[in-house]
């Protein structure tokens, strides 16, 4: 419905800024709300949206296009709300969280409030591959390291073996899905550890 706001800054909450458009205020939830302390009484864009519920409408706000495309993948991830997602983007290390699930680093997405390994490893299944732009090697307008090169045994399952080892596999299990699983066509650590988690899941 809403994809952004112009309008003067009025006031900063603990967790939500007051936007007047038009005469209207409005209660815009949004991740550091004190990040625009600099803007306040000031006109600003912010991009919207609107969360509903039975009971209940919500805004939330986004100081950038890219901020929200992040937070609308964010929450298309089962177990993650929005009030997580924001957590999650409270950071503001928005490079390192893409380069966290592209690599499929469990130890950095479980830092976050109220995402366990079972959420991390679901951000990876979901997310790896739709925040890879694979023909710019960008993510979301923010650029990204490239895979390393591979030349006989792909760095991917040297990596592969870390990530499932921190989730709590055993090396036996990481051996047979090693041996079993069909990595064809695998390039980077993030399909691969999709690849391993979906056979696991299966098998």
């Amino acid at each position: 419905m809403y994809e952004f706001f112009k309008g003067q800054l009025v006031d900063i909450e603990s967790d939500a800024l007051a936007i007047e458009v038009g005469g209207v205020g409005y209660h815009v939830i949004t991740a550091n709300p004190y990040r625009f302390t600099p803007l306040i009484k000031q006109a600003i864009t912010i991009w919207l949206y609107l969360a509903v519920s039975q009971d209940n409408l919500r805004l939330y706000g986004f100081k950038t296009k890219e901020e929200k495309e992040l937070f609308l993948e964010l929450i298309s991830v089962s177990g993650i709300g929005p009030r997580s997602a924001l957590s999650i983007l409270s950071l503001d290390d928005h490079a390192g969280l893409i380069q966290a699930i592209t690599s499929g680093d469990i130890k950095f997405l479980t830092k976050f409030p109220g995402v366990g390994k079972k959420t991390a490893q679901q951000m990876i299944l979901d997310l790896a591959d739709r925040l890879v732009n694979e023909e710019t090697e960008t993510a979301k307008g923010i650029s990204i390291e490239a895979a390393p090169a591979t030349t006989e045994e792909p760095t991917f399952m040297s990596e592969l073996t870390d990530a499932l080892t921190s989730l709590g596999y055993t090396a036996r299990q990481i051996d047979r899905v090693k041996e079993k699983a069909d990595f064809t066509g695998v390039e980077t650590t993030a399909e691969a550890i999709r690849v391993a988690l979906h056979f696991m899941t299966v098998n």
